[in-house]
């Protein structure tokens, strides 16, 4: 072979190795370029890119969140390290020594690759972390069908539900109840709390759940039980002089309930410090507390009409009372049913009759209609009547408000004999009466729920139905006001009602 032959062959090899390599890049380029490509079909939650392609394949993790794929690691202890990293931020507290676990959403799936994959572990590790996408074992507690929640420890919760429940109801009673003894009747006048049940199953389950999702203490578990989730709270600044009775008292709670709701109290009897906030939000509870209460009271049997009997032989206008007239009354028991607090129903379960009521006769010399005897003795407008409002419950206030305990839009029937002088309507009064009772006695009946169906000059009896109580004019919740003048000088209605 001559020189020049020689040279052209080097020369040949020379620009097939040039090629070679050349071919080689761009071979690799197209492949990490098709691996990129590929990639973007599965798009990882911490943004991870291939960065080139290995000879042999490698062992590689991938780490799946919700089915989406977090990212995939080169290290596992990355995952050990996490875990113990979450334990110190969220877990050591209420947690202590607990097996810390991945939540049931994170998974790994392990393969071989050709891809290189952009090394994200620490990132992937803090996204574990800063999301706590870890469990321990706790009790699921299913509320009924729906409601589920999740606590360190049934100890808790059972501790937490008494509490909640007890203070819908007399200690006695719940200490009874509890062990599983009988509340003995009522003989007495008042209130007694017969028996107290949550209508809701309850259920406990051991599983692992996020410490994000635990009630970790009583006190959580105690607000969720009577709020639910993100309630809207009221607070009250405790002013000087404030009690605890008190407070509660205004804001609808017993002091027990107002006692369980705010970690700064310790009892019903603690001395309040001025500017302390406390929340007094009326329980709205995720469950449903029953609680029946029996109910002893002497009530008036109101003697009937006066009996107007004409007497030829008696001049007109004089009048004889041939058989006086009084009250009689009986005690009365009644069962009522108060769910979270509030009367839902009631009946009554026994009378007994302890004095009999008698009617007036009044023999009148014939042509008389109406003779006022002068004879007075005020019922309440209303029956089962409870006086929710009294004379000096705010400042200005003319009379008492009267309600049916029962049935709040009940009837109303005249207090006393008398006259109808007024019958009509006021922006502040509503619907209203005005009854003459004679002796200069006049009373204002306010609020009706309608216009009244007698007309002015009738001539009612004590207990004669003369309408309906209602909430019109200023009221904000249904119930006759009353109030009294005597000579035109008002005066307080208890002085001559029975309250």
């Amino acid at each position: 072979m001559t020189k020049n032959q020689n040279s052209k062959k080097w020369l040949t090899i020379i620009i097939a190795a040039v090629a070679a390599v050349v071919l080689a890049f761009v071979l690799q380029d197209n492949n990490v370029a098709k691996a990129n490509q590929s990639m973007k079909a599965e798009e990882s939650i911490v943004n991870q890119r291939i960065v080139g392609m290995y000879e042999k394949p490698v062992p590689i993790t991938k780490v799946y969140y919700q089915d989406k794929l977090l990212g995939a690691i080169y290290d596992t202890g990355i995952l050990e390290r996490a875990k113990d990293q979450a334990y110190d931020l969220y877990y050591r507290d209420y947690f202590e020594n607990a097996s810390i676990k991945y939540n049931e959403d994170i998974y790994l799936y392990e393969e071989k690759t050709y891809m290189e994959y952009e090394n994200k572990d620490k990132d992937i590790q803090q996204y574990l972390i800063d999301n706590d996408l870890f469990s321990v074992e706790a009790y699921q507690i299913t509320i009924g069908d729906e409601e589920v929640i999740y606590v360190r420890s049934n100890d808790d919760f059972r501790s937490a539900l008494r509490k909640l429940v007890s203070s819908f109801v007399d200690e006695e009673t719940f200490t009874t109840l509890e062990k599983n003894n009988k509340v003995a009747p009522l003989t007495t006048y008042g209130e007694k709390d017969m028996n107290v049940y949550v209508e809701e199953q309850i259920k406990s389950t051991k599983v692992v759940a996020s410490s994000r999702e635990i009630l970790k203490d009583e006190s959580e578990i105690i607000n969720y039980l009577a709020y639910g989730k993100d309630p809207e709270l009221e607070y009250y600044t405790v002013q000087n002089l404030d009690t605890v009775a008190g407070i509660a008292l205004a804001h609808g709670l017993t002091a027990e309930q107002l006692v369980i709701i705010n970690d700064q109290l310790r009892s019903e009897n603690q001395a309040l410090q001025e500017g302390m906030e406390l929340n007094v939000t009326f329980y709205n509870p995720v469950i449903t507390i029953v609680v029946e209460r029996e109910r002893m009271v002497s009530e008036v049997i109101y003697q009937p009409e006066t009996e107007y009997v004409k007497d030829p032989s008696m001049a007109a206008g004089y009048a004889n009372v041939v058989q006086e007239g009084w009250d009689g009354s009986k005690d009365v028991v009644y069962r009522e049913v108060y769910v979270n607090g509030k009367l839902t129903s009631y009946k009554q379960v026994s009378s007994v009759v302890t004095k009999e009521a008698q009617g007036k006769i009044i023999h009148v010399g014939s042509g008389s209609t109406y003779i006022d005897t002068g004879d007075k003795s005020f019922r309440f407008p209303v029956d089962n009547p409870v006086v929710i409002c009294d004379y000096y419950c705010y400042a200005g206030h003319s009379g008492i408000d009267v309600q049916n305990r029962y049935n709040h839009y009940s009837e109303l029937y005249a207090a006393e004999d008398g006259v109808i002088t007024a019958n009509g309507w006021w922006w502040d009064m509503g619907w209203y009466y005005i009854i003459d009772h004679g002796d200069g006695i006049i009373v204002r009946y306010l609020h009706m729920r309608t216009k009244g169906p007698l007309p002015v000059g009738t001539v009612v009896t004590k207990g004669m139905y003369i309408g309906e109580v209602g909430m019109t004019g200023l009221a904000d919740t249904p119930h006759v006001h009353v109030d009294v003048r005597v000579n035109g000088v008002r005066i307080d209605p208890c002085s001559i009602f029975p309250c």
